[in-house]
C-alpha cells in the first residue's frame, strides 16, 4: 500500500469513500459520522487537504483509505475523563475520519494503513477516538497497540485511545520530493 498526502484533485474519490463509511456506520447503529450539516462532508475533506493533514492509502493507484492526521494539541483531548492519558505529552498526533472503501472492507487495510502512518510519521505519541458502538475501530486500535485511556467530549462522548510508538516501528522507506524526480 502506498501512503501519501492527498491531492486537491482527489476530493471526489475520497468523498465517495466517506459516504460509504457513513452508510456503514449508520447501518451498524452508530451515530458516528452522522453529525449536523452532514459532518463530516466534502468541505471537511477539502479543509484537510488545504491544511496538509489529508492522507490516503492507495492500491495499484486507486484510493482505498483515508485519514485526517492532526499534529499538536486538541482541546477536547485535554478534557479526558473516566481515565487519563498514559503519557500526557504536549506534542502528539491524532487520527480522525479514518475510513476504507467498501470494496476493501474486511481485508485488514485500515490496520495496514494506520500502522503505515504510525511508522512513517515523525512522532512518538498517537491518539484516536471512536464511538462506543464502533466495535470494529476499537478492535483495530487495540490490535495495533493503542490502549484505552478514558473518554473525551467529542460529539457527545468518544472512547479515547493512545499509542506510544516503539523504536521498532520505523518505516523502511524515505519521503521523496517528487519535484526532484519529475523536473518540476
Amino acid at each position: 500500500m502506498e501512503i501519501r498526502l492527498a491531492h486537491p484533485n482527489e476530493v471526489e474519490p475520497i468523498a465517495s469513500i466517506l459516504e460509504e463509511a457513513k452508510a456503514f456506520l449508520a447501518a451498524s447503529g452508530s451515530s458516528q459520522g452522522q453529525g449536523e450539516n452532514g459532518y463530516p462532508n466534502q468541505d471537511d475533506i477539502i479543509e484537510d487537504i488545504l491544511e496538509n493533514r489529508a492522507y490516503v492509502g492507495l492500491i495499484e493507484g486507486e484510493i482505498v483509505a483515508y485519514a485526517a492526521v492532526y499534529r499538536g494539541n486538541q482541546p477536547e483531548y485535554k478534557a479526558i475523563y473516566d481515565g487519563k492519558w498514559k503519557h500526557d505529552n504536549y506534542r502528539y498526533v491524532t487520527f480522525h475520519r479514518i475510513m476504507v472503501a467498501a470494496d476493501y472492507r474486511g481485508q485488514q487495510l485500515v490496520q495496514t494503513f494506520l500502522q503505515g502512518l504510525v511508522e512513517g510519521l515523525d512522532a512518538q505519541d498517537f491518539r484516536c477516538d471512536t464511538h462506543e458502538q464502533n466495535q470494529t475501530m476499537q478492535h483495530i486500535l487495540e490490535k495495533l497497540g493503542f490502549v484505552y485511556c478514558g473518554k473525551v467530549p467529542i460529539d457527545g462522548e468518544r472512547l479515547a485511545y493512545q499509542k506510544i510508538k516503539s523504536n521498532r516501528e520505523k518505516a523502511l522507506y524515505q519521503e521523496v520530493d517528487e519535484a526532484d524526480h519529475h523536473s518540476v
